[in-house]
Protein backbone atom coordinates (compact mmCIF):
# COMPACT_ATOMS: atom_id res chain seq x y z
CA UNK A 1 0.00 0.00 0.00
CA UNK A 2 0.97 3.67 -0.94
CA UNK A 3 -0.35 6.45 1.73
CA UNK A 4 0.56 9.47 0.25
CA UNK A 5 -0.64 13.26 0.80
CA UNK A 6 0.63 16.84 0.64
CA UNK A 7 3.31 17.59 3.26
CA UNK A 8 2.57 18.11 6.61
CA UNK A 9 -0.79 16.09 6.50
CA UNK A 10 0.14 13.93 9.18
CA UNK A 11 1.35 10.42 7.16
CA UNK A 12 4.50 9.77 9.44
CA UNK A 13 2.03 9.89 12.37
CA UNK A 14 -0.06 7.41 10.64
CA UNK A 15 2.94 5.25 10.01
CA UNK A 16 3.89 5.71 13.62
CA UNK A 17 0.77 4.68 15.27
CA UNK A 18 0.25 1.74 12.74
CA UNK A 19 3.74 0.38 13.93
CA UNK A 20 2.74 0.72 17.65
CA UNK A 21 -0.71 -0.66 17.15
CA UNK A 22 1.26 -4.07 15.03
CA UNK A 23 4.45 -4.50 17.31
CA UNK A 24 3.30 -7.56 18.85
CA UNK A 25 1.68 -8.80 15.68
CA UNK A 26 1.89 -8.52 12.50
CA UNK A 27 4.89 -5.90 12.00
CA UNK A 28 8.28 -7.39 10.80
CA UNK A 29 10.14 -4.07 10.50
CA UNK A 30 9.80 -0.39 10.06
CA UNK A 31 12.15 1.66 8.74
CA UNK A 32 11.63 5.87 9.27
CA UNK A 33 13.10 7.80 6.66
CA UNK A 34 14.04 11.91 8.08
CA UNK A 35 15.93 14.14 5.70
CA UNK A 36 17.33 16.21 8.09
CA UNK A 37 18.96 12.97 10.23
CA UNK A 38 22.26 11.92 8.74
CA UNK A 39 21.12 8.43 9.57
CA UNK A 40 18.29 7.97 8.15
CA UNK A 41 18.32 9.98 5.24
CA UNK A 42 20.13 7.68 2.61
CA UNK A 43 19.63 4.49 1.55
CA UNK A 44 22.61 3.05 3.26
CA UNK A 45 21.03 1.75 6.30
CA UNK A 46 17.76 0.22 5.21
CA UNK A 47 18.90 -3.19 4.47
CA UNK A 48 20.88 -3.55 7.62
CA UNK A 49 18.04 -2.28 10.08
CA UNK A 50 15.51 -4.43 8.25
CA UNK A 51 17.55 -7.76 8.60
CA UNK A 52 18.50 -6.41 12.51
CA UNK A 53 14.85 -6.56 12.61
CA UNK A 54 13.70 -9.76 11.34
CA UNK A 55 16.63 -11.45 13.74
CA UNK A 56 14.94 -10.01 16.38
CA UNK A 57 11.36 -11.35 15.50
CA UNK A 58 13.07 -14.45 14.01
CA UNK A 59 16.54 -15.53 16.47
CA UNK A 60 16.54 -18.28 14.29
CA UNK A 61 17.47 -16.71 11.45
CA UNK A 62 20.43 -15.02 13.05
CA UNK A 63 23.05 -17.56 12.13
CA UNK A 64 21.93 -17.05 8.33
CA UNK A 65 22.21 -13.63 8.14
CA UNK A 66 25.75 -13.57 9.47
CA UNK A 67 26.93 -16.14 7.67
CA UNK A 68 25.95 -14.01 4.56
CA UNK A 69 27.79 -11.21 6.04
CA UNK A 70 31.00 -13.23 6.66
CA UNK A 71 30.38 -14.42 3.50
CA UNK A 72 30.47 -11.41 2.05
CA UNK A 73 32.11 -8.49 4.09
CA UNK A 74 31.54 -5.68 1.38
CA UNK A 75 27.79 -6.81 1.41
CA UNK A 76 26.52 -3.04 2.36
CA UNK A 77 28.33 -1.70 -1.13
CA UNK A 78 26.97 -3.64 -3.48
CA UNK A 79 23.54 -3.13 -4.82
CA UNK A 80 20.34 -2.86 -3.19
CA UNK A 81 19.31 -5.86 -5.03
CA UNK A 82 21.88 -7.73 -4.01
CA UNK A 83 21.79 -7.10 -0.19
CA UNK A 84 17.78 -7.35 -0.57
CA UNK A 85 18.32 -11.25 -1.70
CA UNK A 86 21.09 -12.35 0.68
CA UNK A 87 19.65 -10.79 3.77
CA UNK A 88 15.91 -10.53 3.68
CA UNK A 89 14.21 -12.40 0.84
CA UNK A 90 16.24 -15.52 0.89
CA UNK A 91 16.21 -15.79 5.21
CA UNK A 92 12.62 -15.28 4.35
CA UNK A 93 12.02 -17.52 1.92
CA UNK A 94 13.76 -20.28 3.80
CA UNK A 95 11.24 -19.97 7.02
CA UNK A 96 8.07 -19.79 4.80
CA UNK A 97 9.23 -23.14 2.89
CA UNK A 98 9.43 -24.59 6.85
CA UNK A 99 5.55 -23.58 6.92
CA UNK A 100 6.27 -20.45 9.62
CA UNK A 101 4.05 -18.02 7.53
CA UNK A 102 1.45 -20.25 7.20
CA UNK A 103 -1.19 -18.55 10.10
CA UNK A 104 -2.67 -15.35 9.12
CA UNK A 105 -1.13 -13.61 11.92
CA UNK A 106 2.67 -14.06 11.11
CA UNK A 107 4.84 -11.26 11.18
CA UNK A 108 4.91 -9.74 7.70
CA UNK A 109 4.57 -6.47 7.50
CA UNK A 110 7.49 -4.03 6.93
CA UNK A 111 6.28 -0.18 6.83
CA UNK A 112 8.93 2.40 5.03
CA UNK A 113 7.72 5.62 5.97
CA UNK A 114 8.98 9.23 4.24
CA UNK A 115 10.50 7.66 1.27
CA UNK A 116 11.16 10.92 -0.05
CA UNK A 117 13.06 12.22 2.89
CA UNK A 118 15.46 9.42 1.27
CA UNK A 119 17.92 12.03 -0.05
CA UNK A 120 18.69 10.15 -3.77
CA UNK A 121 15.47 10.29 -5.70
CA UNK A 122 17.15 7.41 -7.87
CA UNK A 123 17.51 5.47 -4.83
CA UNK A 124 14.09 6.00 -3.89
CA UNK A 125 13.02 4.86 -7.60
CA UNK A 126 15.15 1.61 -6.98
CA UNK A 127 14.27 1.14 -3.46
CA UNK A 128 10.64 0.44 -4.68
CA UNK A 129 11.45 -1.70 -7.94
CA UNK A 130 13.87 -3.99 -5.80
CA UNK A 131 10.85 -4.92 -2.99
CA UNK A 132 7.71 -4.89 -5.95
CA UNK A 133 10.39 -7.34 -8.00
CA UNK A 134 10.88 -9.64 -5.06
CA UNK A 135 6.84 -9.84 -4.47
CA UNK A 136 6.66 -10.48 -7.47
CA UNK A 137 9.40 -13.42 -8.67
CA UNK A 138 10.23 -14.84 -5.05
CA UNK A 139 6.61 -14.83 -3.87
CA UNK A 140 7.70 -13.05 -0.48
CA UNK A 141 5.39 -13.60 2.31
CA UNK A 142 5.31 -10.32 2.77
CA UNK A 143 3.16 -6.93 2.67
CA UNK A 144 4.53 -3.37 2.78
CA UNK A 145 3.31 0.02 3.87
CA UNK A 146 5.04 2.92 2.21
CA UNK A 147 4.28 6.50 2.78
CA UNK A 148 5.89 9.33 1.22
CA UNK A 149 5.07 13.11 -0.02
CA UNK A 150 3.33 12.62 -3.62
CA UNK A 151 6.57 13.51 -5.77
CA UNK A 152 6.57 13.37 -9.31
CA UNK A 153 8.86 10.05 -9.90
CA UNK A 154 7.23 8.30 -7.14
CA UNK A 155 4.13 8.68 -8.33
CA UNK A 156 4.93 7.43 -11.67
CA UNK A 157 6.47 4.75 -9.91
CA UNK A 158 3.50 3.35 -8.50
CA UNK A 159 1.08 3.85 -11.90
CA UNK A 160 3.03 1.41 -13.55
CA UNK A 161 4.29 -1.70 -14.39
CA UNK A 162 4.57 -4.29 -11.63
CA UNK A 163 3.62 -1.62 -8.98
CA UNK A 164 0.15 -0.57 -10.72
CA UNK A 165 -0.50 -4.01 -10.32
CA UNK A 166 0.60 -5.40 -6.60
CA UNK A 167 0.09 -1.80 -4.53
CA UNK A 168 -3.15 -0.22 -3.15
CA UNK A 169 -3.14 3.12 -2.65
CA UNK A 170 -4.46 5.61 0.16
CA UNK A 171 -4.70 9.71 -0.57
CA UNK A 172 -4.94 11.78 2.57
CA UNK A 173 -7.31 14.02 0.78
CA UNK A 174 -10.39 16.02 1.43
CA UNK A 175 -12.84 12.76 1.76
CA UNK A 176 -11.34 11.64 5.39
CA UNK A 177 -12.65 15.23 6.16
CA UNK A 178 -9.49 16.21 8.39
CA UNK A 179 -10.82 19.63 9.43
CA UNK A 180 -12.97 17.60 11.88
CA UNK A 181 -9.67 15.88 13.44
CA UNK A 182 -7.98 19.26 13.21
CA UNK A 183 -11.02 20.57 15.25
CA UNK A 184 -10.66 17.68 17.58
CA UNK A 185 -6.91 17.86 18.15
CA UNK A 186 -6.64 21.64 18.92
CA UNK A 187 -10.22 21.42 20.87
CA UNK A 188 -8.26 19.20 23.38
CA UNK A 189 -5.00 20.99 22.86
CA UNK A 190 -6.49 24.13 23.93
CA UNK A 191 -8.15 22.42 26.70
CA UNK A 192 -5.10 20.33 28.21
CA UNK A 193 -2.88 24.59 27.93
CA UNK A 194 -5.70 25.58 30.31
CA UNK A 195 -5.67 23.14 32.61
CA UNK A 196 -2.47 22.40 32.89
CA UNK A 197 -0.12 25.60 32.08
CA UNK A 198 1.45 27.29 35.00
CA UNK A 199 -0.12 30.08 34.08
CA UNK A 200 -3.46 28.72 33.69
CA UNK A 201 -5.23 31.14 36.50
CA UNK A 202 -4.88 33.77 34.09
CA UNK A 203 -6.56 32.29 30.80
CA UNK A 204 -10.30 33.16 30.02
CA UNK A 205 -12.68 29.96 30.28
CA UNK A 206 -14.03 30.71 26.67
CA UNK A 207 -10.08 31.66 25.14
CA UNK A 208 -9.81 30.88 22.12
CA UNK A 209 -13.50 32.21 20.64
CA UNK A 210 -15.08 30.01 18.17
CA UNK A 211 -14.33 32.34 15.91
CA UNK A 212 -10.71 32.17 16.38
CA UNK A 213 -10.63 27.98 16.38
CA UNK A 214 -12.38 28.01 13.22
CA UNK A 215 -9.90 31.00 11.54
CA UNK A 216 -6.85 28.22 12.74
CA UNK A 217 -8.74 25.39 11.01
CA UNK A 218 -9.10 27.62 7.55
CA UNK A 219 -5.27 28.24 8.19
CA UNK A 220 -4.43 24.86 8.36
CA UNK A 221 -5.95 23.98 5.08
CA UNK A 222 -6.35 20.45 5.98
CA UNK A 223 -2.87 19.60 7.07
CA UNK A 224 -1.79 18.87 11.00
CA UNK A 225 1.55 20.54 10.51
CA UNK A 226 -0.07 24.22 11.00
CA UNK A 227 -2.06 23.22 13.96
CA UNK A 228 0.53 21.18 15.85
CA UNK A 229 3.54 23.52 15.31
CA UNK A 230 0.73 26.79 16.58
CA UNK A 231 0.05 24.50 19.34
CA UNK A 232 3.62 23.94 20.04
CA UNK A 233 4.25 27.51 19.94
CA UNK A 234 1.12 28.47 22.11
CA UNK A 235 1.88 26.19 25.02
CA UNK A 236 5.13 27.39 25.66
CA UNK A 237 5.09 27.62 29.41
CA UNK A 238 7.66 30.58 29.54
CA UNK A 239 4.87 32.68 27.81
CA UNK A 240 1.36 33.56 28.75
CA UNK A 241 -0.64 31.36 25.80
CA UNK A 242 -3.17 33.82 24.95
CA UNK A 243 -0.02 36.61 23.64
CA UNK A 244 1.65 33.62 21.95
CA UNK A 245 -1.85 32.68 19.58
CA UNK A 246 -2.11 36.25 19.43
CA UNK A 247 1.69 35.97 17.64
CA UNK A 248 0.56 33.00 15.49
CA UNK A 249 -2.72 35.16 14.13
CA UNK A 250 -0.90 37.80 13.65
CA UNK A 251 -2.26 40.61 15.70
CA UNK A 252 0.55 40.78 17.92
CA UNK A 253 4.25 40.76 17.22
CA UNK A 254 7.39 39.03 19.29
CA UNK A 255 8.15 40.81 22.15
CA UNK A 256 11.86 40.89 21.59
CA UNK A 257 13.80 40.69 18.11
CA UNK A 258 15.21 37.33 18.78
CA UNK A 259 12.44 35.19 19.92
CA UNK A 260 11.42 32.34 17.96
CA UNK A 261 9.18 32.61 15.17
CA UNK A 262 5.81 30.49 15.69
CA UNK A 263 5.74 28.83 12.09
CA UNK A 264 9.90 27.83 12.03
CA UNK A 265 9.64 24.85 12.10
CA UNK A 266 6.87 24.79 8.69
CA UNK A 267 9.07 27.88 6.90
CA UNK A 268 11.61 25.28 7.35
CA UNK A 269 9.93 22.85 5.33
CA UNK A 270 8.72 25.05 2.60
CA UNK A 271 12.53 26.68 2.37
CA UNK A 272 13.81 23.19 1.78
CA UNK A 273 10.93 21.79 -1.01
CA UNK A 274 11.24 24.76 -2.84
CA UNK A 275 15.74 24.80 -2.61
CA UNK A 276 15.20 21.24 -4.26
CA UNK A 277 13.23 22.79 -7.50
CA UNK A 278 15.58 23.45 -10.41
CA UNK A 279 13.34 25.80 -12.62
CA UNK A 280 12.79 27.85 -9.42
CA UNK A 281 12.41 31.41 -11.16
CA UNK A 282 9.64 30.09 -13.35
CA UNK A 283 8.16 28.27 -10.20
CA UNK A 284 8.28 31.73 -8.17
CA UNK A 285 6.66 33.13 -11.23
CA UNK A 286 3.81 30.90 -11.50
CA UNK A 287 3.80 31.03 -7.61
CA UNK A 288 3.52 34.93 -7.76
CA UNK A 289 0.75 35.25 -10.09
CA UNK A 290 -1.27 32.47 -7.78
CA UNK A 291 -0.56 34.48 -4.91
CA UNK A 292 -1.10 37.82 -6.31
CA UNK A 293 -4.22 37.68 -8.30
CA UNK A 294 -7.09 38.94 -6.17
CA UNK A 295 -8.33 36.76 -3.89
CA UNK A 296 -11.77 37.82 -3.79
CA UNK A 297 -12.40 36.09 -7.23
CA UNK A 298 -13.45 32.72 -7.03
CA UNK A 299 -11.51 31.42 -10.05
CA UNK A 300 -10.03 28.47 -10.38
CA UNK A 301 -6.91 29.15 -12.83
CA UNK A 302 -6.14 26.74 -14.63
CA UNK A 303 -2.94 25.18 -16.30
CA UNK A 304 -3.98 26.65 -20.06
CA UNK A 305 -4.67 30.33 -18.14
CA UNK A 306 -1.52 30.66 -16.48
CA UNK A 307 0.33 29.61 -19.46
CA UNK A 308 -1.38 32.07 -21.61
CA UNK A 309 -0.64 35.23 -19.27
CA UNK A 310 3.16 34.08 -18.71
CA UNK A 311 3.61 33.83 -22.17
CA UNK A 312 4.32 29.97 -21.07
CA UNK A 313 4.58 26.79 -23.38
CA UNK A 314 1.55 24.15 -23.03
CA UNK A 315 2.34 22.09 -20.53
CA UNK A 316 4.89 24.04 -19.03
CA UNK A 317 3.03 24.64 -15.67
CA UNK A 318 2.54 21.18 -15.03
CA UNK A 319 6.27 20.62 -15.92
CA UNK A 320 7.52 23.62 -13.68
CA UNK A 321 5.08 22.52 -10.59
CA UNK A 322 5.92 19.02 -10.76
CA UNK A 323 8.46 19.58 -8.07
CA UNK A 324 5.74 21.00 -5.91
CA UNK A 325 3.13 18.16 -5.95
CA UNK A 326 3.59 18.48 -2.02
CA UNK A 327 2.43 22.14 -1.67
CA UNK A 328 0.04 22.45 -4.97
CA UNK A 329 -1.97 20.19 -6.96
CA UNK A 330 -3.18 20.43 -10.48
CA UNK A 331 -6.92 18.77 -10.32
CA UNK A 332 -7.96 16.31 -13.40
CA UNK A 333 -9.40 19.77 -14.80
CA UNK A 334 -6.44 21.07 -14.94
CA UNK A 335 -7.14 23.60 -12.18
CA UNK A 336 -4.01 24.77 -10.20
CA UNK A 337 -4.77 24.84 -6.37
CA UNK A 338 -2.43 25.53 -3.63
CA UNK A 339 -2.76 23.04 -1.10
CA UNK A 340 -1.66 24.85 2.02
CA UNK A 341 -3.18 28.23 2.66
CA UNK A 342 -0.15 29.06 4.40
CA UNK A 343 2.37 28.56 2.10
CA UNK A 344 1.10 32.55 0.32
CA UNK A 345 1.49 33.88 4.07
CA UNK A 346 5.17 32.59 4.16
CA UNK A 347 5.98 33.53 0.70
CA UNK A 348 5.09 36.79 1.60
CA UNK A 349 6.74 37.29 4.16
CA UNK A 350 10.37 38.37 4.14
CA UNK A 351 11.51 37.05 7.48
CA UNK A 352 9.90 33.57 6.73
CA UNK A 353 10.68 33.07 3.28
CA UNK A 354 14.08 34.94 2.96
CA UNK A 355 15.36 34.29 -0.43
CA UNK A 356 12.31 32.67 -1.69
CA UNK A 357 10.49 36.12 -0.85
CA UNK A 358 8.15 37.18 -3.19
CA UNK A 359 8.57 41.00 -3.61
CA UNK A 360 4.73 42.63 -4.50
CA UNK A 361 6.33 45.91 -6.10
CA UNK A 362 8.94 44.06 -8.05
CA UNK A 363 6.17 41.18 -9.04
CA UNK A 364 3.47 43.48 -9.42
CA UNK A 365 5.17 45.22 -11.99
CA UNK A 366 6.26 42.24 -13.41
CA UNK A 367 2.12 41.03 -13.74
CA UNK A 368 1.61 44.67 -15.03
CA UNK A 369 3.89 44.01 -17.95
CA UNK A 370 2.54 40.67 -18.60
CA UNK A 371 -0.96 41.90 -18.82
CA UNK A 372 0.21 44.87 -21.48
CA UNK A 373 1.46 41.91 -23.46
CA UNK A 374 -1.07 39.87 -23.29
CA UNK A 375 -3.48 42.84 -24.05
CA UNK A 376 -1.66 44.30 -26.97
CA UNK A 377 -1.10 40.57 -28.55
CA UNK A 378 -5.46 40.36 -27.94
CA UNK A 379 -6.02 43.59 -29.34
CA UNK A 380 -3.77 42.97 -33.00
Amino acid sequence: MWLYGPAGSGKSAIAHTIAELCEYAQLLAAFFFSRNDPSRNSIRPLVATIAYQICSHFPDLRDSILGALERDPLMFSKSLAHQVRCLITEPLLALRNAGNYDHPTSKRLIIIDGLDECTDPMAQRDILDVFATALHRRHLPLIFLFSSRPEQHISLAFNAGLLWELSTRVALDESYLPDDDIRQFLTDKFEEIKSTHRLRAYIPLQWPSVEILEELIRRSSGQFIYASTAIRYVSSIRHKPQDRLDIVLGTRSPQRHNDKLPFAELDALYRDILSRVVEIESVMEILSFLCLTNPSIPTLWTTCDIERFLFMEMGDVEMYLGELNSLISIGANLGVRIEHASLADFLMDLSRSEVFFIKPRLRHTSLAGRCLQYLQLKGG
